[in-house]
């Protein structure tokens, strides 16, 4: 497909770097001559310098036979400026990010009218992404599936683990949970299991169920850590709003350090079921006096990398149970990890999955059915289906179907359940069906069939 990414910040750089990934023509649009240089250079792609709300421009980049437009410059009204200029004059789709709150809450009013097809707010959706992951405190990660109907839930497997030494099928028999190891990562290989694979120590694997069955399968491997009720949220920018507000809304009783006093002062406005405390949160005495000890998590959300990387660690030293930190750069989050820190969110990462999941969605007239996509390390991906009536495997029992190899049915949410399938199991119009797949680049339900 071709892509016209504008604006080659931080978020910019790192779409171009995923969308290439997926085999895209890319090319950007920026005003800053030597960022269009960097980028065009780095990652072998066409480039043009300007201003993208101007006619010429965008015409210059071929804007008439773009499938998409992206525009995620470090301004709300040009972006959407862009792609209601970009739309008319002939881009087939258009996505724009929108970070201010005020106008973000808007666009979906206003979405249609403009011609958007996604918006997308980094802040918020990094918010999101760390709220799902204090739902499962032992996690490292957490993705949904089903409007949050299945998750698959990330946990590291430490020597002592009970499941150690043990098959699939063996701990199938022994825990007896309605839940599944949909994919296990072992040093930089990732598998996509089957019942005689044995889980090893160090092993990350990930469990595709409901909330209910993943937390009581965690309880029964000593992997449990009860509820979370409390949080202290260090830093007070955009994604500690959206995130304060998104935790207050699930009753946990979360307090807010930022240490800008007209920004506190916003925030105690704007936050009135949260605790907002004016000070440093990257100060010991600060963080103590806060009582760092005694909260149930802690997330590191200032500007600074290197900031929220000490600030957690510090954290985890103290006895904190569950510990997040914001990792703006993807390159080092692997870096971060090795430290000892389980969980970093990047927020360009964040929003690159996105925009990625998106453009597949509609890569082609086909591929209308795909309603989640993840990425695990570039190697599986994790895809929700909706299923269709056309599927020609409808109602027949997937043990009958020719399914590839290299492809696994994670589970299926139908009427709003998660159901994990069996060889018996027959997809329905209207399923949901969760597939892991090593095979890249599928793009509709269909392809999973020989």
């Amino acid at each position: 497909m071709n892509l016209i990414i504008v604006g080659v910040g931080k978020v910019g750089e790192t779409l171009v770097e995923n969308l290439i990934k997926e085999e895209h023509d890319v090319m950007v649009i920026d005003v800053d001559a030597m960022k269009v240089s960097s980028v065009v250079n780095r990652f072998d792609v066409n480039g043009v310098t300007g201003n993208a709300i101007e006619r010429n421009v965008l015409l210059s980049a071929g804007v008439d036979k773009a499938d998409f437009v992206i525009a995620c410059t470090n301004r709300d009204e040009m972006n959407v400026l862009c792609c209601v200029l970009a739309r008319k004059l002939g881009a087939k789709r258009t996505i724009a990010r929108v970070r201010d709150p005020e106008y973000f809450k808007e666009m979906d009013n206003m979405k249609e009218d403009l011609g958007l097809d996604y918006f997308f707010n980094p802040e918020l959706n990094t918010a999101i992404e760390i709220s799902q992951v204090l739902k499962f405190p032992s996690a490292i990660n957490v993705e949904s599936f089903a409007g949050g109907r299945a998750n698959m839930v990330e946990f590291f497997i430490s020597e002592d683990n009970p499941i150690v030494g043990k098959t699939l099928s063996t701990i199938s028999k022994e825990y007896g949970n309605n839940v599944l190891v949909g994919t296990i990562q072992r040093g930089n290989d990732v598998i996509i299991p089957h019942g005689d694979s044995v889980i090893k120590k160090n092993d990350v694997v990930y469990i595709i169920g409901d909330e209910a069955e993943i937390s009581l399968f965690a309880k029964k491997i000593k992997m449990y850590k009860r509820k979370i009720k409390t949080a202290l949220i260090i830093g007070g920018g955009k994604v500690g709003y959206y995130l304060a507000k998104e935790l207050a809304s699930s009753n946990i009783n979360v307090k807010v350090i930022e240490k800008e006093k007209q920004r506190a002062q916003e925030l105690s406005e704007a936050l009135p079921y949260s605790t907002v405390i004016l000070g440093d949160g990257t100060d010991e005495i600060v963080l103590a006096e806060e009582g760092l000890k005694n909260t149930d998590a802690c997330i590191t959300l200032t500007g600074m990398d290197e900031e929220n990387v000490i600030v957690a660690l510090y954290a985890t030293q103290q006895g904190v149970e569950k510990v997040v930190a914001k990792v703006d750069r993807p390159s080092v989050l692997g870096m971060v990890k090795k430290l000892g820190l389980d969980t970093a969110v990047s927020p360009r990462l964040v929003i690159a999955n996105h925009i990625v999941r998106f453009v597949r969605a509609h890569q082609s007239d086909n591929a209308n059915n795909i309603a989640t996509l993840y990425k695990l390390h570039d190697k599986v991906e994790a895809i929700e289906f909706t299923v269709s009536d056309t599927f020609v495997g409808v109602n027949t029992p997937i043990k009958n179907l020719k399914i590839k190899r290299g492809i696994l049915i994670g589970g299926i949410v139908r009427d709003e359940k998660f159901i994990l399938p069996s060889g018996d199991t027959k997809f329905r119009k209207g399923d949901r069906v969760i597939v892991v797949t090593a095979i890249k680049q599928i793009t509709a339900l269909t392809q999973i069939l020989k």
